[in-house]
């Protein structure tokens, strides 16, 4: 029943990639109709094909774009970012669990494992003839999942490895195909549709059809999709348990989540910066073993949340598999016990990791796991205060801001408060906050002026802070106090993962600096007090913050090179597309020109002109003018004399329209040989 169900699925997919064919074909005919339809109209009769520009010049970058689609339909599909493959000498423990599973699910076992820096797992199959012959399987096992226990781990390859037993890759890399070169195709003629050449509609149109074949594909494909993930879950449960299935994919959420955070705010920041932990994977193992980050961590596995799912998702709710695991009954035990370590060695997880940070333009400077915590705090702290700083400028241009500080602007572009770092043009480097039109820029003596004069509310206004300005403010101004006193020699930063950057100061105790910025933000007098702290231990609140972050001894920030933009190349592509429709349009413009100059009637308004026959016969009766008096009606039927004068032929240049006389021979006399009568 499988292998049926699997072939049925297998003619969908592939009837389904052969509509794309025929509707995109079936565009490109009309349109090639269209246009040589112009081009025949500029030989024949260019006085009447005036608007050949519009056509050609609208549909040739519309005609592009659809044919850069339909040529991603046959290429191979790429292993995902940052995979590297992993040797059976590697990770030997990992090998023999795969093949143990698929012998378990009576399936053949992958021949290749790849390793990814990413919190998913995914199998893919080599698809010769449209799916109907097989290749070699290939395992994508991303390392944040190595952390899982030995159950939920089982679960997850036993998951992957239905796949294979369902039958479910066979025509997976045709519908993945299909899919990925409809939106390529419509990102395209999007974007074609938007640019100056499109205004004829072409783009338009072709967008408006793909899109239309897009729906149905997308939600017929998708939606047999979301079956087979729920037939895979099917098959965990059989071999591992509904209890270790259920909890593999909660653990999943949970490390999901906890990866992008840790990407987003701590590594890609101080990347930016140049610099990089000497291993990614144990940095992302001591986030995961704070305390603070255990108890989050625990709160998403126990209540996942996810966006609200759309009929384009390719996978169920997280919550319906859920339900539909957790109510299967509990089988026998299974084994959990891994003979041995994954991986016998970190060096498939670094070469991953250098794959992981060439993506953003290289790992720069590696620096021990303290060191790189340092950074990364700092980072964190420079990125807030920045924020601050822009909003006392911004809140203080109505006039003067503080006994400290004046007016001010900022010279540098936004930071992302939660551990940008960058701030000078997103390229990740950080500098001071400028003054604007030749004023002083603010400092941290101008931010608490205006808290001390009661303006809390007007500041935190500035600040990106969304439905808790206040707490936004007071965290910013902990950074801003912070990076003065580690400025001054008065501290240095510590990373406190969920907690953030934390000030490690022998001059204060620990908390001090929290309870005194509590109170800043709290009301006038706090915001004095603050003020007198930091004054009594060497800290000039008027004196400029820095704001750069490069340790001692150490290389520099650096601007890493950009990644890749698809919106930057394909606009690079519509202006070669562009050239190329210049140049058409000017050679069939030469054509267009020469056919008109040798026209008989360049105009096309003119009588057409009359040419007499040179044979025209004498008249019969005489007459040696020939356009004497000979009929101008309708043509006699055949045999039938013409009278002469029933009409007049007319003359040249005299009469527009008429048609040619019919000419007429009389009969010669009878001849006789018969002797004539006597008389």
């Amino acid at each position: 029943m499988t292998a049926v169900v699997g072939w049925w699925r297998g003619l969908l997919a592939v009837g389904l990639l052969a509509g794309f064919y025929v509707v995109a074909f079936g565009l490109l005919a009309a349109d090639t109709a269209l246009v040589l339809g112009a081009l025949w109209l500029i030989v024949e009769a260019p006085a009447r094909s005036s608007s050949w520009a519009l056509v050609i010049g609208g549909s040739l970058p519309a005609v592009l774009a659809l044919v850069h689609g339909i040529a991603t339909v046959s290429r191979a599909e790429d292993h995902p970012p940052g995979a590297v493959p992993l040797r059976r000498a590697e990770a030997p423990a990992l090998w023999a669990l795969t093949e143990e599973l698929a012998g378990r699910l009576r399936t053949r076992p992958p021949s290749r494992i790849y390793l990814t820096p990413e919190v998913n797992a995914s199998v893919s199959e080599e698809a010769r003839m449209l799916g109907f012959a097989v290749g070699r399987r290939t395992l994508y096992l991303g390392v944040p999942l190595l952390r899982l226990e030995p159950l939920e781990l089982r679960a997850v390859l036993c998951h992957e490895l239905g796949h294979y037993a369902g039958r479910h890759t066979r025509f997976g890399a045709v519908t993945h195909r299909g899919a990925a070169s409809l939106r390529s195709t419509l990102f395209r003629l999007r974007m074609t549709a938007r640019a100056d050449q499109s205004r004829i509609g072409y783009a338009r149109f072709f967008q408006a059809v793909i899109g239309a074949y897009a729906w149905v594909y997308l939600r017929l494909s998708l939606a047999v999709r979301r079956r087979q993930e729920l037939e895979a879950d099917a098959g965990a449960v059989a071999e591992a348990g509904p209890a270790a299935t259920a909890g593999a994919l909660r653990s999943v959420y949970a490390l999901g989540v906890l990866w992008t955070g840790f990407v987003e705010e701590y590594l890609r920041p101080v990347q930016r910066l140049g610099y990089a932990p000497e291993n990614v994977f144990e940095a992302f193992g001591a986030m995961l073993d704070h305390p603070l980050i255990r108890q989050q961590a625990a709160q998403l596995r126990a209540r996942p949340a996810e966006p609200e799912r759309s009929p384009l998702d390719s996978h169920p709710p997280l919550a319906r598999r859920l339900a539909l695991i957790e109510s299967r009954p509990p089988g026998p035990a299974r084994p959990a016990a891994v003979p041995g370590p994954l991986l016998t060695g970190p060096g498939p997880a670094l070469r991953v990791q250098r794959e992981l940070l060439r993506g953003a333009g290289g790992p720069g400077t590696t620096l021990p796991l303290a060191a790189w915590g340092g950074v990364a705090a700092e980072a964190l702290a420079v990125g807030r205060a920045r924020l601050l700083l822009e909003a006392a400028a911004r809140a203080g241009e109505a006039g003067t801001t503080g006994p400290t500080g004046g007016t001010a602007g900022t010279g540098a572009g936004p930071v992302n408060g939660m551990g940008g770092a960058g701030g000078n043009g997103g390229t990740g480097e950080v500098g001071g906050v400028g003054g604007r039109g030749g004023l002083p820029e603010p400092t941290l003596g101008t931010v608490l002026g205006l808290l001390e004069r009661g303006e809390r509310n007007r500041l935190a206004r500035h600040l990106p802070g969304g439905a808790r300005p206040g707490g936004r403010l007071a965290e910013t101004l902990y950074a801003l106090a912070g990076q003065a006193l580690t400025g001054a020699g008065r501290g240095r930063w510590v990373l406190g993962w969920a907690q953030g950057p934390l000030l490690d100061s022998p001059l204060l105790p620990r908390g001090r600096l929290e309870d005194l910025v509590r109170g800043a933000v709290r009301d006038r007098a706090g915001a004095g007090a603050l003020r007198r702290e930091l004054a009594g231990i060497g800290v000039d609140v008027g004196a400029p913050v820095g704001l750069a972050v490069a340790p001692g001894g150490r290389k520099g920030p650096r601007r890493p090179p950009a990644a890749p933009n698809p919106v930057v190349e394909e606009l690079g592509r519509q202006r070669t597309v562009a050239r190329i429709t210049m140049c058409a349009l000017a050679a069939v413009g030469v054509v267009w020109a020469v056919s008109l100059v040798g026209a008989d009637d360049p105009s096309g308004t003119g009588p057409p002109v009359y040419r007499p026959s040179p044979y025209v016969p004498r008249d019969p009766y005489g007459s040696q003018d020939p356009y004497g008096s000979w009929s101008s009606g309708p043509e006699p039927p055949a045999g039938q004399p013409v009278t002469p004068g029933s009409g007049t032929v007319p003359r040249p240049g005299l009469s527009y329209g008429a048609p040619a006389p019919s000419l007429s021979f009389a009969p010669a006399p009878a001849l006789s040989l018969a002797p004539a009568p006597e008389r």
